[in-house]
């Protein structure tokens, strides 16, 4: 069975969405439309029984009712249902803690396509199984849209020893604006990790990586700019679209020289 979102589902999964980023306006509407959520999932909607279960965890904090309608939903084959209940028994929220049973749901709906799940799966499997079977989900929940997936298997190929796989995971991610990549990417590039040293993609990456407002790569971009042209930082700021964090650098560096 698909997983498609019915109209009042998907009206109730964008405003838990949107609270969940701390609309406290989509909070309100949420909480008006519940009733008529809570009717479509008795009457049989999946796609509504999903989505209740979501607002029942993540908005309500109720896990235990969270599992009454994910098991519904898992014993009709839903992929999302299975996911969910999965990342349930895996925490203990709401049902006792099982990682059998969590693995179980999660190969099921890995083996669908979920691609929270194969990340899910992948997780658990971490030191247990065979690292490229890890890899290969990790890739395929990356490529599905889970842009954690990239970093993680990043640090998995990077302890495979493949780290110039390693580096592209990173910098995949990176792209994608996960700002964590972005600090890795820029380390790695600096240090020559996976090749020679980079100092213009390093510091194009720390200047992303400031530009999206975390700042705790500053001292390390100081000290790659330090021993760069001016010129080079201005290529590098070229690249990463932040000419005016790249013409701040070469005044700040000026002063080291």
């Amino acid at each position: 069975m698909t997983d498609e979102l019915s109209g009042i589902a998907a009206t109730a999964l964008a405003l838990l969405e949107s609270a969940q980023n701390g609309d406290s306006d989509a909070g309100d509407q949420l909480g008006e439309i519940l009733p008529s959520l809570t009717a479509a999932a008795e009457s049989g909607d999946m796609a509504a029984q999903n989505v209740l279960g979501g607002v029942l965890l993540e908005f309500a904090e109720n896990p235990s009712d969270a599992a009454f309608w994910f098991k519904k939903t898992a014993e009709r084959d839903s992929a999302m249902g299975k996911r969910s209940l999965g990342h349930l028994y895996a925490n203990g929220l709401g049902v006792p803690q099982n990682l059998t049973e969590a693995e179980r749901l999660f190969k099921e709906a890995a083996d669908d396509g979920d691609a929270h799940a194969q990340f899910n799966l992948a997780q658990l499997w971490w030191g247990k199984r065979d690292p490229h079977a890890v890899a290969a989900l990790l890739r395929s929940a990356a490529e599905g849209g889970i842009d954690d997936a990239y970093v993680v298997l990043g640090d998995l190929l990077a302890a495979m020893d493949q780290d110039a796989e390693a580096l592209r995971s990173y910098v995949n991610a990176a792209e994608s604006g996960h700002d964590g990549a972005m600090y890795v990417a820029a380390c790695w590039y600096r240090d020559g990790t996976a090749g020679r040293p980079d100092s213009i993609e390093a510091l194009k990456w720390f200047f992303k990586m400031i530009h999206a407002g975390n700042a705790d790569g500053l001292h390390e971009a100081i000290a790659v700019a330090r021993g760069m042209t001016d010129e080079e930082i201005r290529r590098a700021g070229e690249l990463a679209g932040c000419p005016g964090e790249a013409e701040a650098m070469v005044g700040t560096v000026q002063k080291y020289r």
